[in-house]
């Protein structure tokens, strides 16, 4: 008997805990819910920017599911996760930033591409990273760059300074050519969705 209401006292307990710690969980979740929103929010207009200076506001656009699936297919580990128009002081497009998500070497890379009507790459900016510290951690100071006023095309990595086309080809971060590599197939996603459901494709 004292063994039975010693296992319900213990089971009591153990529910009183679980919904305290559940209660308290969702507690802080609503406290933190819209700093991290907002911070988030900060984060993409910043990267926004970052590849479409001349904009003055960027509008969503909405994603032709058919077309990202066709990125995905075409190109391993990458997705288009949201696109915006670039709208200048006049009002006119000129152009697009499209928010990608590439599996890196550690785990998922977000960034923006920036691509004017023209089909000219502005360039990239990186929300998110989490790969190898020194080395594909510097991916914004040494991958970024190369796409900087790139005209559209299919870009590929190269090592070791074989670099001999810097209009289509982007040396490598030293020891991290995963991470380089899983950038610059996300631009080339990027690329493909500009030219097949964009701009470039009409």
């Amino acid at each position: 008997m004292n063994d039975a209401k010693s296992m319900i006292r213990n089971a009591l307990i153990l529910f009183a805990i679980t919904l305290i710690a559940g209660i308290l969980l969702g507690l802080v979740y609503q406290v933190t819910k819209d700093p991290i929103a907002y911070q988030d929010k900060l984060a993409q207009d910043k990267a926004n920017q970052s590849v479409f200076a001349t904009a003055k506001s960027f509008n969503d656009v909405a994603l032709d599911e058919a077309k990202a699936a066709d990125v995905a297919t075409n190109h391993q580990g990458v997705t288009i996760e949201s696109v915006k128009e670039a709208v200048d002081e006049s009002g006119a497009v000129a152009g697009y930033v499209i928010q990608v998500k590439s599996k890196g070497y550690g785990d998922f890379i977000q960034y923006t591409v920036g691509i004017t009507n023209d089909g000219n790459i502005n360039g990239i900016s990186i929300i998110s990273i989490a790969e190898t510290p020194g080395l594909g951690m510097n991916a914004e100071k040494v991958v970024a760059p190369q796409f900087v006023d790139k005209a559209k095309a299919l870009f590929t990595v190269v090592k070791n300074g074989q670099l001999t086309d810097p209009n289509s080809q982007i040396e490598a971060i030293s020891g991290a050519t995963i991470t380089s590599r899983a950038v610059t197939e996300g631009v080339n996603g990027a690329v493909e969705y500009f030219t097949n459901a964009l701009k470039g494709g009409q």
